[in-house]
């Protein structure tokens, strides 16, 4: 990191920096036959187990009148939001440190700040006005944060720090490359009977990150047995983090795709083998739905798309030129809850200052 007291000297600065590097073969990605897969145990800053079972899947899917296998391949996705990551420290004092951050997790931040600084929480403030977008990126702290706190504690004055737009691609994370085995069986009339969820993808020579897929797979239907594994592959690349419905997002894919497929295997309409496995619970936990209206969705939807008008032939629909095709799938997405908190003070001249550590979604 270099600091100076303008942009302009400080990008000159960089330039009389000569770096000499011992190149050595990378590991790309988790495809490398260099690379290994080994099993996290947890993934997703440990939140969710590496592995999950219920019932008997493999002799389940092993006995079913349909079996599918199928394999969904998804590549690197980065966020690049409209403002880069920034940074501005100021030291107030040598035990008071303010930081002016682009996050979309203020508390997460002060935390992390804490704990490496020494400093307790309430000497540490994190201040966000503006995101300019995040999508994920933003939850997470980052080097550069850190580096500039570092260098406003060693130069005695505040620094600014923001990341350019190339190193946006390998300083605030992506959405792993990942490869997706989805196993379906299911009885002679289209009813799930074994799902068999496996991902593989990278991950950082540091760091057990992976989307948590199987969450969805497992929510969005009916099925007695279940079965999910993560395989991850160390590599020469950034950790990944969050990205927009993290784990939701690609896991709906693989599970409504095949559900697709079931669908036309069977020759029953895509809506129709939804309902045949519909969860009226979650059978992930046992517990009950506090509310749930996927059934009334299917149709007001079907309504107003016109569904009755859809040619269940592939190909067979045109305009001019154009193929025309019409599908339908399931979504959904949890509910996160935790304890926040907010100070109100009201003045003597009638007005209030209400502070909240909440800030932007960063959509």
């Amino acid at each position: 990191l270099i600091v100076a007291d303008t942009l302009e000297h400080a990008t000159y600065a960089a330039t009389l920096v000569k770096v000499n590097y011992a190149p050595q073969k990378p590991i790309a990605n988790f495809h490398d036959p260099k690379a290994e897969l080994y099993d996290p145990e947890k993934v997703q800053d440990g939140k969710q187990k590496g592995h999950t079972k219920r019932g008997e899947p493999q002799a389940a899917f092993a006995s079913s009148a349909i079996q599918l296998t199928a394999t969904y391949t998804h590549p690197v996705y980065n966020h690049n939001p409209m403002e880069p990551g920034s940074t501005t420290a100021h030291w107030e004092a040598p035990d008071r440190l303010v930081v002016y951050e682009s996050t979309q997790g203020v508390t997460r931040t002060q935390t992390g700040l804490a704990a490496m600084t020494g400093l307790p929480r309430e000497q540490v403030r994190v201040i966000t006005k503006y995101l300019g977008g995040g999508f994920g990126c933003k939850g997470s702290m980052w080097p550069h944060t850190i580096l500039t706190v570092q260098a406003a504690k060693a130069v005695g004055r505040p620094v600014k720090l923001m990341l350019t737009r190339p190193q946006m691609f390998t300083s605030m994370g992506h959405r792993e490359d990942q490869q997706q085995i989805m196993k379906l069986g299911a009885s002679a009339d289209g009813k799930i009977t074994s799902l068999i969820h496996t991902k593989q993808s990278t991950t950082s020579p540091w760091d057990n990150y992976a989307e948590p897929n199987s969450k969805i797979v497992d929510l969005l239907y009916a099925s007695p047995s279940f079965e999910s594994s993560y395989e991850l592959a160390r590599a020469n690349v950034m950790t990944p983090t969050f990205m927009r419905a993290p784990g939701e997002a690609p896991g709906s894919f693989a599970i409504e795709c095949s559900m697709d497929d079931l669908a036309a295997r069977l020759g029953v309409d895509p809506i129709e083998i939804r309902l045949r496995n519909y969860a009226d619970h979650d059978y992930g936990t046992g517990q009950q739905w506090s509310s749930k209206s996927l059934k009334q969705c299917y149709t007001r939807g079907a309504e107003l798309f016109g569904w009755s008008k859809r040619n269940p032939k592939a190909g067979a629909t045109r305009d001019g030129r154009y193929l025309v095709g019409m599908g339908m799938a399931s979504a959904s997405y949890p509910v996160h809850n935790s304890q926040g908190t907010a100070r109100a003070r009201l003045y003597a001249d009638g007005h209030a200052v209400v502070q909240s550590g909440a800030t932007d979604l960063g959509t």
